[in-house]
């Protein structure tokens, strides 16, 4: 439940910050994490009771869009101060906050929180950290989801918020 609420309260957040461009990037978060949902749905049976939303389980659902969002936020605030032009510039800073802020999370809610995937279980954490117990193609799909919303995002078209102007 408490991803849900995460997620549910970007929207008042955007709204409250001024940050009225940057919905369309939420919504292209929850698009891939919808997607990757579909795909990977009998991936993601936990240790604790989730909430199911037709069919789908709530937790990585909603913490997907989440995260990326997220991730994607701290970036554009960088990125803004930095002005940089180039998209292989872009990627790799996206990439710089993106790998730590995931692999942080999974750590932590392995470790601390005790939030385990009993569906992929048998499969060795990526090294170090211990987390993301998960085939390797899961695995390398953790660490591409970010840069496939980031270059989906630029593909599009959609401009950092804190480059658009504000006018009243």
């Amino acid at each position: 439940m408490l991803m849900i609420a995460v997620y549910f309260l970007l929207y008042p957040y955007l709204l409250l910050t001024a940050r009225k461009s940057a919905f369309y990037h939420l919504f292209v978060a929850s698009i891939i994490a919808l997607v990757w949902m579909l795909i990977t749905n009998n991936q993601y049976g936990y240790n604790r009771d989730m909430l199911i939303i037709f069919g789908l389980n709530s937790f990585p659902l909603f913490a997907w869009a989440s995260g990326l969002f997220a991730a994607y936020l701290i970036y554009s605030h960088w990125e803004y101060k930095f002005k940089f032009a180039s998209p292989i510039k872009k990627m790799i800073l996206f990439i710089a906050f993106y790998w730590p802020i995931l692999i942080s999370v999974e750590t932590i809610a392995y470790h601390i929180f005790n939030i385990k995937n009993l569906s992929t279980a048998i499969y060795a954490g990526l090294p170090i950290c211990d987390c993301v117990h998960a085939p390797l193609w899961m695995q390398i799909s953790y660490l591409a989801l970010g840069p496939l919303y980031f270059g989906i995002c630029e593909i599009i078209g959609l401009e950092n918020p804190h480059h658009i102007k504000k006018t009243r």
